[in-house]
């Protein structure tokens, strides 16, 4: 009798062990599913964070620029199609600008890429390679009023023309294929415009950088 008290004492506590685990067990998973949720959670937030971020510091970019791109940036090819001969892109007013002056000799223009760097008045006509790459500049009111042809205004729209020098000598280094190229355009009042992009991996006489 005595031994089947003690195999039934025996038992109960190997039962109370079994409980006490499934506890620790339960416990355990339910302190997974809290971290699992709370790193969700903490990294949902940050994606937000980063892209309200993103989309303000544009938005601040923006903002504090005179120009805003219009349109897509088009590249042509020398006769040869072995350099970029031409850069033609559109500009208006960024928000907030009331006005701009876009007379050439009010607008300085610095090009770069991983081979050289060149900074000029947008007046140029027939720079050399002496010089360096940028060859000539073309502004010209394609929307609005055409009676002040110099001011860009909300509503207006201008096409800009950079003309490379395709020979690399001097100071200048054609502009190839597969390359990254960057115009920066700099009024005489407000923040600049960037335009930045890579040339093709085969030149054509036509290209859209997009």
């Amino acid at each position: 009798m005595k031994n089947v008290f003690v195999q039934m004492q025996n038992l109960y506590s190997d039962r109370k062990g079994i409980t006490g685990l499934e506890t620790a067990i339960i416990l355990i998973a339910f302190i997974v599913v809290a971290a699992v949720f709370a790193f969700t959670v903490m990294t949902t937030g940050l994606f937000s964070t980063e892209k309200a971020k993103t989309t303000a510091q544009a938005g601040i970019a923006e903002a504090s620029s005179t120009f805003a791109p219009k349109g897509a940036v088009i590249a042509a090819a020398n006769g040869a199609k072995n350099a970029v001969e031409s850069i033609t892109f559109q500009i208006t007013t960024a928000s907030g600008s009331t006005g701009t002056s876009i007379a050439k000799s009010k607008i300085a223009l610095i090009y770069s890429d991983d081979n050289q760097r060149d900074s000029t008045s947008a007046n140029i006509t027939a720079r050399g390679t002496d010089d360096g790459i940028l060859k000539a500049v073309v502004i010209n009111k394609i929307v609005g009023d055409g009676a002040s042809p110099d001011l860009l205004q909300q509503g207006d729209v201008a096409e800009i023309i950079v003309t490379l020098n395709t020979t690399t000598a001097a100071k200048a280094t054609k502009l190839d294929k597969n390359q990254i190229f960057r115009l920066e355009l700099i009024p005489q009042q407000g923040g600049s415009l960037i335009i930045s992009r890579k040339t093709p991996p085969e030149l054509m006489k036509v290209m859209n950088l997009e």
